[in-house]
């Protein structure tokens, strides 16, 4: 269970800092792009999944515009994305979100990195949340194998996917 008191001081604390930024930087300033993507995923965390989704997609614009569309940070913010449209239960566009960030995170980064394997354990979700679940059995053997190699058998993030996993069958 999160720490809302904790979780509500850490937005108003980020979002004076953010404030204070854009008087200094301009509102539209790519600097900005990651303390709002960090701002998105408290307004997600807390269940402010409106603020969430309009913060998330300010900070793509910010990424797209600075890094391009193709860039591995671009593709962390439409994960975070799809992490919001699964919880509001829109997984076809959680789907879409998740392979647009796998694609390009895979194409930048290797198939053996950990954000490949993160955008893989969400895409699970949701496939497994739409009945699909030998795609999602795919997907998290694939998550399962990065993790294992890149964080070892001994980290939380492995366990939970090992879990996830083993809930499939």
């Amino acid at each position: 269970m999160p720490d809302l008191p904790a979780l509500r001081a850490e937005r108003a604390e980020l979002e004076q800092s953010i404030e204070a930024r854009q008087r200094e930087l301009g509102p539209d300033h790519p600097d900005l792009a990651n303390d709002i993507r960090a701002l998105g995923r408290l307004a997600h965390e807390l269940g402010d999944f409106q603020d969430a989704q309009s913060l998330l997609h300010r900070a793509l614009a910010l990424h797209t515009e600075s890094m391009g569309a193709e860039h591995p940070e671009t593709a962390t913010t439409i994960n975070h994305i799809g992490l919001v449209l699964h919880d509001l239960g829109d997984l076809d566009a959680a789907a879409a979100a998740f392979e647009r960030a796998l694609a390009l995170d895979e194409q930048a980064l290797g198939r053996e990195h950990v954000n490949v394997a993160r955008d893989c354990n969400n895409l699970a979700g949701v496939l497994r949340d739409m009945g699909d679940r030998f795609a999602a059995r795919e997907a998290l053997d694939w998550a399962l194998s990065v993790y294992m190699a890149q964080l070892g058998p001994d980290h939380p993030t492995t366990i939970s996917v090992k879990r996830n996993r083993s809930l499939l069958g």
